[in-house]
Parts: C-alpha cells; structure tokens; sequence
C-alpha cells in the first residue's frame, strides 16, 4: 500500500495549490497508513468534540435551560447515554432498568470495568 501512496502523492502536478497538498499529504504518509496496520483505531482523535455534540444539538433544540438543575440534569443524562454507547449497551434498556428497579444489568461503574 506504502507503493501505491506513493505512486499517487510523489507525482507533480501544473497546478501549485495541488503540489502543496499533495506535499501535506505526503508528510502524513505514516498517520494515515497506520490504520491499515491496526484497523481498531478511531480515526479520528477528537472524542471530546464528539462527547460535546450532544449537548450543542440539545442546546439548538432547546435553546436554553429554565434552571441550573435542568442543565445539570441534562448533563448528567447525556453522560450516561454517551457512556452507554461507549459500552455497547442500551441507553434505554439501561435507564428502564434502573427506573423499574429491574438491576438485571450491573451498575454502570462495573459495566465500564468489563468492556
């Protein structure tokens, strides 16, 4: 693949705004070729700006809190689904268990531990 990248970005082109991509590209030859080698990596690195889209399209829905409890409220339930999709459980099954008093699924503290 390492040929096949370079075959492509080594080239020169009559356009310069290309050449100077192509050159960018090239200087990150390594970091884009690394997810061939291991393919469990994200990729991308930017989870905390992942986490925080959520809470801006609630804020656009919304458009503000009422109370500093209902934002704290908010936040505190965005965590868990987020934590939740992190683990590859439910949100709904979660909280439905919780609120029925169910407890089939552990707390969410040992389900963290697991994955």
């Amino acid at each position: 693949m390492s040929d096949e990248f370079d075959l492509i970005f080594l080239g020169k082109t009559c356009y310069f705004a290309l050449n100077q991509l192509m050159e960018k590209t090239r200087a990150k030859k390594d970091e884009l070729l690394l997810v061939l080698e291991f393919p469990t990596i994200p990729l991308h690195n930017n989870t905390s700006e992942l986490a925080m889209r959520e809470k801006v399209i609630q804020r656009k829905i919304r458009g503000y809190f009422r109370s500093l409890e209902g934002a704290m409220a908010s936040d505190i339930f965005l965590g868990l689904m987020s934590t939740c999709r992190k683990i590859g459980i439910s949100f709904g099954e979660y909280l439905k268990d919780r609120f029925y008093n169910r407890h089939e699924l552990p707390p969410l503290g040992d389900l963290i531990w697991m994955a």
